[in-house]
């Protein structure tokens, strides 16, 4: 199943939320990992640290929800790679927004 997730300015977030990403600094060091369920005082750091936005989790798709949305993404992925073939630059690209988005092999 696929999970919903929201891009939320800090001032929004509200304690007890879920990161649905790692929160990683300037440095690619992990701040908070994705899971954490966010307290009044971690806000209050994030803010200090001047974050202005999270990715927090919203809930999860149901199976045909998640089916449906697998089925728009791979009609979308042909349309767009239409005119590529498999062997060119443009073939690899789309082998690899496949692999990114459905999890199929590259």
């Amino acid at each position: 199943m696929g999970v919903i997730h929201q891009q939320l300015a800090l001032e929004d977030v509200t304690p007890g939320m879920v990161l649905a990403d790692n929160l990683l600094d300037a440095q690619g060091q992990t701040l908070l990992p994705k899971g954490a369920e966010l307290s009044e005082q971690m806000l209050e750091s994030l803010r200090r640290h001047n974050i202005a936005s999270l990715r927090i989790f919203m809930g999860e798709l149901s199976e045909e929800e998640s089916a449906a949305q697998r089925a728009y993404l791979q009609a979308r992925m042909a349309r767009l790679f239409r005119n590529s073939d498999d062997e060119d630059a443009n073939g690899l690209l789309h082998r690899y927004v496949r692999k990114f988005r459905l999890g199929e092999q590259a």
